[in-house]
């Protein structure tokens, strides 16, 4: 009796976490759909019942984002950070979020965080790059963009920003190559930069 009682426990919690993986797949599936509203309601049931589930919060965070519902997303992923600080990408996303509330040193504080998880991250470089830029702290803007090149040599971003930093340092030669080299990774503002700055 007390052996059927164990396996039909097991079986019970096998159920469980197999609707509640169903759950979290809904939401990703959604999420990758654009169907952002509806990926919000699939994370938010899971997370009824795994209410500090990382990457559910995480999710849920991306698609509020996506639904401009941004003082949500903040919380979803300070929630994460409550978890564990060391979340890679909660950390880049506050650093993002505090970047577009025009708040550049509490944005350089998480961009500063994922730099030291990860040291080879282009795009934080290239963040924490535009962070300086806005402070006017050009030497520091300038040192992160070339970071950032030098770990993705086909980081657009970089290559436009270095260039718009050139620009305002009146070095139009090598400002003018890094819009073509940006332009040609992609970029439609490199474009607009070259036709303004280099023609």
């Amino acid at each position: 009796m007390k052996n059927r009682l164990s396996l039909l426990a097991l079986v019970l919690i096998t159920f469980l976490f197999s609707c509640n993986d169903d759950v979290t797949r809904k939401g990703d599936q959604l999420y990758n759909e654009g169907n952002f509203k509806e990926a919000v309601d699939a994370y938010s049931e899971y997370l009824k019942t795994n209410p500090k589930d990382i990457k559910s919060l995480y999710n849920r965070g991306r698609a509020y984002e996506e639904l401009k519902q941004l003082d949500k997303a903040k919380a979803d992923f300070i929630a994460v950070l409550d978890v564990d600080g060391d979340n890679l990408n909660a950390n880049l996303s506050m650093g993002k979020y505090w970047y577009n509330q025009k708040e550049f040193n509490k944005a350089i504080i998480f961009f500063d965080k994922v730099i030291e998880l990860d040291g080879l991250r282009s795009d934080a470089y290239m963040l924490r790059g535009r962070s300086y830029h806005q402070k006017g702290d050009f030497d520091k803007a300038m040192e992160n963009y070339n970071q950032a090149i030098n770990f993705d040599n086909d980081n657009a971003e970089a290559f436009l920003y270095r260039g718009a930093l050139k620009i305002a340092l009146n070095q139009f030669k090598t400002a003018c190559q890094d819009f073509t080299r940006s332009q040609a990774l992609g970029s439609s503002e490199a474009s607009e930069a070259l036709a303004k700055h280099c023609r």
